[in-house]
């Protein structure tokens, strides 16, 4: 019976710590898999524009990204959805009403702030314009008409995070990462609507599904998947909430774990 799988990429196909890399296991994990007629997806919370080759080139069938607010096959796009313009321009005013730090997440950019960073959205500041110098672009205060699909913030002692939050608790949701950094996505898009989303288009039972992860913002794709497996090093909510714990994705968590459901 084939399979829909998905897998989070930080801390589950990506290695985390200062060599960031993915292992041989994983890529001959999916080979086999993909050999054994199963499809296999990416499913992060990054956007588009911030997947870099070292993952886009490991031949998955496709992706869904930014929590469920892109999602392709086979470099075919499928779903697109950016925050409405007029919602976009307001949130990014408030953004600096509230006096919260942020980055803006979309298909074709990254977009930071002129004013220094403070806080941890100053180190994907460093890591971001390393990686991805063509998509970072920097915009002052004043901007309006950036099209995203999502965005991170983080507070500072100056911020007013419950009243941006309470503005907006119609209109978007707010993942708490830890250490007051905030992953803000769009209602009606999670990891879980990717899922959904590809098991109508695939015609595939909700049981046929799988998902892998390690952190929070995984939570709705692992609650949802018909059966979910998280790696050992991973985040305690979603140690308590799978199904099945692998290996770390350096001991090579993810061969291991199809190994064991007897998928390759």
């Amino acid at each position: 019976m084939r399979k829909l799988l998905f897998f989070d990429i930080d801390g589950t196909i990506l290695s985390e710590g200062e060599k960031r890399y993915v292992p041989d296991s994983a890529i001959r994990a999916i080979r086999e898999l993909q050999a054994n007629g199963h499809l296999c997806f990416i499913n992060s919370g990054r956007a588009w524009a911030e997947i870099h080759n070292n993952i886009s080139d490991l031949g998955f069938d496709g992706f869904v990204c930014g929590c469920g607010t892109f999602i392709s096959y086979h470099g075919e796009t499928l779903l697109a959805d950016e925050i409405p313009m007029p919602l976009a321009d307001a949130i990014y005013e408030d953004l600096h009403k509230y006096r919260l730090e942020w980055l803006l997440e979309g298909q074709h950019a990254i977009y930071y702030s002129t004013v220094p960073y403070r806080t941890h959205i100053g180190d994907f500041y460093k890591e971001f314009h390393a990686l991805f110098p063509d998509h970072c672009v920097d915009y002052p205060p004043e901007t309006r008409g950036l099209h995203y699909d999502k965005f991170c913030l983080c507070t500072t002692p100056e911020s007013d995070l419950s009243g941006f939050m309470d503005k907006y608790k119609d209109k978007l949701t707010f993942i708490d990462r830890g250490n007051d950094f905030y992953e803000v996505i769009p209602v009606g898009h999670s990891k879980a609507t990717g899922i959904r989303f590809l098991m109508d288009y695939f015609d595939i039972p909700l049981e046929d599904t799988i998902a892998v992860g390690d952190s929070t913002n995984d939570l709705p794709m692992l609650e949802y998947a018909g059966l979910s497996i998280g790696m050992k090093k991973s985040d305690a909510p979603v140690l308590n909430t799978v199904d099945y714990v692998t290996d770390t994705v350096e001991n090579d968590g993810i061969y291991k774990a199809m190994k064991h459901f007897e998928l390759i």
